[in-house]
């Protein structure tokens, strides 16, 4: 009997040793004058949506989950496409540089007008917010994306059309 309660306890414990997760989490460390306290830090994931219905004959479809993962919705996604296919093909390096206020970059062919210095923005409107730091930056398709977002909810705000930057 005393067997049999010795190995099912061992089992128990075993058992409750492998079903317990590792630890993944980096830890911070705050040393006080006094004490040691260590607090674990947990990374916070991008979230995917699982499936995103992509509307009919996109001509830039790899650019769909970075879109939305920078806070387009997927109403915008045919526009989106339309216009990212207008301005520069599908490709993320395209430069005009015959546009005003230094060209336009990446695939939205962001004006250069929203990350240089102006009297309201002294660093940049986008620099604002932290999206970047200059304006080789929007060759990066997420950067370039989610810069395009916050332009499109300016554009929003001041004329109710989040489109109209890129209206020809």
């Amino acid at each position: 009997m005393v067997k049999r309660l010795a190995l099912v306890t061992v089992v128990a414990l075993g058992v409750g040793w492998l079903l317990t997760p590792p630890r993944l989490a980096e830890q911070r460390v705050t040393v006080t004058p006094f004490s040691v306290v260590v607090e674990p830090v947990e990374p916070i994931p991008i979230v995917h949506k699982d499936r995103i219905i992509l509307p009919n004959n996109m001509m830039c479809p790899q650019w769909a989950q970075i879109a939305i993962d920078t806070g387009w919705q997927e109403e915008d996604l045919a526009m989106l496409d339309h216009i990212i296919h207008r301005e520069s093909r599908c490709y993320s390096a395209v430069h005009y540089s015959q546009d005003p206020n230094g060209g336009s970059y990446g695939l939205m062919q962001v004006n250069a007008y929203w990350c240089k210095p102006s009297d309201w923005y002294p660093n940049g409107y986008l620099q604002a917010f932290g999206v970047l730091d200059n304006c080789e930056q929007l060759f990066e398709p997420r950067i370039n994306l989610l810069s395009a977002r916050l332009i499109w909810l300016y554009s929003l705000r001041e004329h109710d059309d989040g489109w109209l930057p890129w209206q020809t």
